[in-house]
């Protein structure tokens, strides 16, 4: 449900007319709306009528859109172009109404991403063909030899009879028809046989491993398995892991399989050598050494205030530990900007940021960092809606920060620009609670709006947490001019910026496969609606961490009660979070938490959206037509250390909009189980 605010003026003659009717207990004189505008969904660039049918006396009109009225439109029809939210005021001598609310949704035509494929098919059996397509209210037809099929209109299609089939995918912006595909019906189709079977792999942690089988047959199909667990999305004759932990290491099989029957192959054993804890801590201190050279006294003098910004060391104390926080604004530690720092000093920097994440944490990092400065360009153009605002309109953000670095170490340029109210990639900051050094604790701290990475060397107990994460606006585009587009679609021109889409992804798989089964929702659903984090920052600190407590009760749904999809999704979306680190943190911290003992102990839990029905952690949210609706969809995975959780939360700069905040804590080694 989208709500839009209404314009003081209308609220106060609603409030008149209401007082009146109080008084004399009838408002039959009002104006009264007989049919109400009708939402819709039109294609880029066409438009709609959306009309009003008012009784009343010589009745006036004033359409809106997004709460805003628009000028000149005073008839009884308004044809808009915009996707919006609608409305008119009618009024007569009597009073004012006001009527339904009339989405209108704009796209672009649906294209189809896979195509359904051929198979010769055993006769008797049947042959799932499936299509996926990208668009707004899709609708879909299967054709077999040219002929619609009659209640084919599904995205998926089981072939019994021999022919050529396709399917035509349309939504109000258009059609488009897939390739064909051939099925062909056989008495004497063979089940297919391996011809060489996966072999044992050897990787060393942090690196990538890849296990294949070859296989004859007709039209046949794979699903690898890992210790007799299927692996969600392993379909293909090879199954590689990118980043392999100790956590991978296991026995490997492929079914092989198509109408016919099926043969499993046998068991490979993949040996993962995990790297020893504090392996890259050497590393990181001599980057953080060469960062300190480059600095004045001044600003590695230790601090004598957690808050100051004049300095890059603090003592290792509580207080200055739990320096970080959601909110935009200033950081203690020195800003990662070309005002605060030469240009020497921040390559120094981003050299440091280069060996203490992974690849995949650096890119995070820059990409938020890029999406502050769209927010800060937002609020300085006036782009920007505020909640319960207008929708977004396209904005360029400042020069030089628009588009992502080419290199995933390199950060925005974060310059003097881009800093407004706290906005912009100028107010990350870098601090070093504790002196960088390999055998003594100390912490090193990235932190700005929507990021807070706390990572501690040398207690024993390997840590990244707690770790922040949030964005607004969750994706965007940016064209050739550079303009920026805060509801684009997945067809949308231009370069797209996701920087939570590996964790969005990963919690969407998990919450669509335990919602899809009404036994797991119902273990996992939570009551309550949930408006952040529950394990967040408080305020402008983490002034509660010594105080969280964890539930012991009502933890939602037990990983040992869930089936081989569901599992292997939390499985991927833990590994979404820590896979950020440098490898020989991930290695040991996935190890822990993917242990089998760990994951008997481990539970998913959900709350439900604005929609009330789901949560919805889909793509491209803000492209929708009621964006709000995700609103308050809410994920945790709660494992015996691991604690994560992901909420949809209402925009702050674009209010009609959706944006995203997560927390990943460890219950026992936070800020290195030092405090």
């Amino acid at each position: 449900m989208t709500f839009t605010i209404r314009p003081p003026a209308a609220c106060a003659a609603a409030l008149a007319l209401l007082l009146a009717g109080c008084g004399n207990g009838s408002n039959d004189d009002m104006p009264a709306i007989a049919s109400q505008p009708a939402s819709a969904v039109i294609a880029t660039g066409s438009n709609t009528v959306l009309t009003v049918v008012a009784n009343g006396v010589a009745p006036s009109y004033q359409w809106y859109k997004d709460g805003a009225p628009i000028a000149e439109a005073t008839a009884p029809t308004y044809t808009a172009t915009a996707a919006g939210t609608y409305y008119v005021v009618v009024t007569d001598p009597s009073g004012t109404v006001s009527s339904a609310n009339a989405m209108v949704t704009v796209t672009d035509g649906p294209a189809i991403v896979t195509q359904p494929l051929p198979a010769t098919i055993l006769a008797g059996t049947t042959q799932t063909l499936r299509v996926e397509a990208t668009g707004a209210g899709l609708a879909y037809q299967w054709y077999k030899d040219g002929n619609a099929i009659a209640g084919a209109t599904q995205p998926a299609y089981d072939a019994a009879e021999t022919g050529t089939y396709d399917v035509v995918v349309t939504n109000a912006a258009g059609s488009v028809s897939s390739s064909t595909a051939a099925v062909a019906v056989s008495a004497t189709l063979a089940a297919p046989t391996i011809t060489a079977q996966p072999a044992n792999v050897t990787v060393n942690s942090g690196t990538r491993a890849t296990l294949k089988v070859a296989a004859g047959g007709t039209s046949i199909a794979y699903q690898w398995y890992r210790n007799g667990t299927a692996i969600a999305g392993a379909t293909g004759s090879a199954y590689t892991i990118p980043v392999a932990t100790g956590a991978d290491a296991g026995t490997y099989t492929v079914t092989v399989k198509n109408t016919a029957g099926s043969v499993t192959s046998a068991g490979a054993t993949l040996a993962v050598n995990v790297l020893a804890a504090g392996i890259n801590t050497a590393a990181v201190v001599n980057a953080a050494n060469a960062f300190l050279a480059t600095l004045s006294t001044d600003q590695k003098t230790v601090a004598t205030s957690s808050t100051s910004s004049a300095t890059v060391l603090f003592d290792y104390a509580l207080d200055n530990a739990i320096q970080w926080t959601n909110l935009p604004g200033d950081r203690h530690g020195l800003r990662l900007n070309g005002t605060t720092l030469t240009s020497a000093q921040l390559a120094a920097a981003n050299a440091l940021v280069a060996q203490a994440l992974g690849a995949t944490g650096i890119s995070v990092m820059n990409e938020l960092r890029t999406a502050d400065d769209v927010l800060a360009n937002a609020q300085t153009s006036g782009t920007g809606t505020g909640i319960g605002g207008g929708a977004p309109p396209a904005g360029t953000p400042p020069a030089g920060t628009a588009t992502p670095p080419a290199g995933a170490g390199t950060p925005p340029a974060g310059g003097a620009g881009g800093m407004a109210g706290g906005y912009g990639s100028g107010q990350y900051s870098i601090a070093f609670v504790g002196t960088p050094s390999k055998t003594s604790p100390w912490m090193l701290q990235l932190a700005g709006h929507h990021l807070a990475y706390n990572i501690t060397y040398n207690t024993g107990k390997p840590s990244a947490t707690p770790n922040f994460l949030g964005v607004e606006p969750p994706n965007w585009t940016v064209d050739a001019n550079g303009a920026v587009t805060v509801t684009a679609a997945a067809t949308a021109p231009g370069v797209q910026h996701a920087p939570l889409e590996a964790q969005r992804k990963a919690v969407y798989d998990l919450a669509e496969a335990i919602q899809s089964d009404s036994a797991s929702a119902g273990a996992a659903k939570l009551s309550g609606t949930f408006t952040d984090v529950i394990m967040g920052a408080s305020g402008n600190t983490d002034a509660n961490f010594k105080t969280l407590a964890y539930p012991t009760s009502g933890r939602g749904l037990q990983y040992g009660a869930m089936n081989a999809t569901q599992q292997a999704y939390v499985r991927a979306a833990i590994r979404a979070w820590v896979d950020n680190q440098a490898a020989d943190v991930a290695s040991v911290l996935l190890a822990a938490y993917l242990g089998d003992d760990a994951l008997k102990d481990t539970y998913v839990a959900y709350g439900v959206g604005q929609n009330g029905t789901k949560a919805d952690f889909g793509a491209y949210p803000n492209a929708g037509t009621a964006p709000l609706d995700a609103q308050h969809s809410y994920l945790r995975i709660d494992g015996p250390r691991v604690w994560i959780e992901f909420v949809v939360q209402q925009g702050v700069l674009y209010g009609t909009n959706v944006h995203y905040h997560t927390i990943w804590r460890d219950k026992t080694a936070d800020y290195g189980g030092s405090f």
